[in-house]
């Protein structure tokens, strides 16, 4: 699937610049969310179904997730991606 590209291209953007180190759990947190308004764009609602496809995709991306972890975040950035509806969203807030 293409989303799987856009998770992966937010995960190593370089993050410069003000903040904090991110996390796993911010790194994770990333990925769940793109997978949850994927989901939901196709019209799947289902929280199981949600957080089976969440699992399944950390699994995959996991090397690119632990890539992630101390790049430049900041709080601002993970609240605005808390509330993102979309991908494209996300990918903005993580700029």
């Amino acid at each position: 699937m293409c989303w799987r590209t856009a998770i992966a291209s937010v995960l190593l953007l370089p993050l410069l610049g003000c903040g904090r180190k991110a996390t796993l759990e911010d790194c994770q947190m990333v990925v769940d969310r793109n997978v949850e308004v994927e989901m939901k764009r196709q019209k799947v609602t289902d929280v199981a179904q949600i957080e089976k496809r969440q699992s399944e995709i950390r699994k995959e991306l996991e090397p690119l997730v632990k890539e992630c972890v101390g790049k430049r975040v900041t709080d601002s950035m993970m609240e605005c991606v808390k509330k993102a509806d979309t991908s494209a969203a996300i990918d903005e807030c993580m700029r």
